[in-house]
């Protein structure tokens, strides 16, 4: 799995000095701490951020994990800045090439959390996906659609409120309405395609057997 961009996650770039770090950590933690929140997706945002911290909080590990990227040859900007709903849109095309590209046998839910997580939860997400017209915002709100189809109904319950806190329009509404209840819906049903396939194939051995007689 590719290394996490760290000074992503803290909105920064390997340019940043120790105040920096430690002011966008202070910064960060409260807005995302569990304390304030009982999401577990602002839980597992916080998780991130702390684990930054730690990590290019300490000049040591700071210094081993630039070091690696250099050996590597990856940039510390590979986690793109989210500046626009330009850049917005554009993240969430090449996230949604990625997973069309995915082998659903291997998906990795954390990932894709993950990957969500970046942009949705950065400090002026709604400010930035309010700056687009209706068009781009709609585009966008299919975007994150289809990326959320990928996850159980469980995981995607808590995008639901966040969502809506972005999402304005009342057609936009409906949608992020419209996808949790077709989630749900697939979720009861596949609580009971295992029991039923176990039951049929139950009495079609019975009817197999009794023929046999």
């Amino acid at each position: 799995m590719v290394e996490q961009n760290w000074y992503a996650v803290l909105g920064l770039t390997a340019t940043a000095s120790s105040t920096d770090i430690k002011r966008a950590f202070r910064k960060l933690a409260h807005i995302y701490h569990p304390d304030k929140h009982n999401n577990p997706v602002y839980f597992e945002q916080f998780k991130q951020i702390q684990k930054a911290y730690e990590i290019l909080g300490n000049s040591d590990s700071k210094r081993l994990y630039d070091k690696s990227i250099q050996l590597e040859g990856k940039s510390t900007s590979s986690q793109p800045t989210i500046q626009t709903v330009e850049d917005l849109v554009n993240y969430f095309h090449l996230f949604e090439r990625e997973m069309q590209q995915t082998d659903i046998r291997f998906i990795n839910y954390d990932r894709i959390k993950w990957k969500l997580n970046y942009p949705l939860f950065l400090p002026l997400i709604q400010e930035i996906i309010q700056s687009g017209n209706f068009q781009v915002q709609q585009k966008l709100l299919k975007q994150i659609g289809y990326i959320l189809h990928f996850l159980p109904y469980h995981e995607i319950q808590p995008y639901q409120k966040k969502l809506m806190l972005c999402f304005f329009e009342e057609h936009h509404i409906f949608y992020i309405n419209q996808l949790i209840k077709e989630k749900k819906i697939e979720s009861i049903w596949d609580q009971f395609t295992i029991p039923l396939v176990g039951i049929l194939s139950a009495l079609l051995c019975l009817g197999i057997y009794l023929l046999s007689k």
